[in-house]
């Protein structure tokens, strides 16, 4: 209802819009964004907790997963600063859920735009694991990197990684949690790795078709 109404006084339905409302009005709908997100992972959270959340299980092939949910990320990427290349083999099949596959991604996605500064790059690849039984996607940014010590934690609900006071970072701390959750209950798995200055690599498993 506040976008709506937002879009609304934007066109002029209501009258003449000047360059201060229209200010005014972006950060309302800014702010409307924002709150929706906050909700949608609180959500998200309650329904996989109470076992609400049902998985249609099919062939997905990884490669066309990435590119619908690139355009998704990418005017952000490019807004930031930040390059983003992709380079999945189009053999590479897993036994998912399209949707939550894509959810994950995305949730990737946007937390390393979040912690990566402008002029660095984000790089999605995919493979398989040592035993050939699952596939994985890699999310890799050239970001701040994840302290030793947070390495863990960062997937537990509410927790983000620290940075400087400076920089405010929006979000519950939600996005990590709810991914790696979807992920095992797909019977896959979501990992880290991750040099404090350099860097992390958050590895997406899933079973093999």
């Amino acid at each position: 209802a506040i976008g709506g109404d937002v879009q609304l006084i934007e066109l002029g339905i209501h009258g003449p819009v000047t360059e201060a409302q229209r200010t005014a009005l972006d950060r309302v709908n800014r702010s409307q964004r924002h709150l929706l997100r906050l909700i949608n992972d609180i959500l998200n959270t309650a329904r996989i907790e109470a076992g609400r959340v049902e998985y249609l299980l099919e062939d997905v092939p990884l490669a066309d997963v990435v590119a619908s949910v690139i355009p998704m990320v990418d005017p952000q990427m490019n807004t930031a600063g930040l390059t983003l290349k992709s380079s999945v083999p189009e053999k590479i099949v897993a036994r998912a859920d399209r949707e939550k596959v894509q959810q994950v991604l995305i949730n990737l996605l946007t937390n390393a735009l979040k912690f990566t500064l402008r002029g660095g790059h984000v790089r999605i690849g995919a493979g398989y694991d040592e035993a050939g039984t699952r596939v994985r996607v890699m999310v890799t940014d050239s970001g701040i990197g994840i302290p030793p010590a947070n390495v863990t934690s960062i997937f537990e609900p509410f927790v983000q990684v620290q940075v400087e006071r400076s920089q405010r970072l929006e979000g519950t701390g939600l996005g990590l949690a709810i991914s790696r959750d979807l992920a095992r209950a797909m019977g896959g798995d979501l990992t880290v790795e991750s040099e404090l200055g350099v860097g992390s690599t958050f590895i997406f498993e899933l079973p093999r078709a």
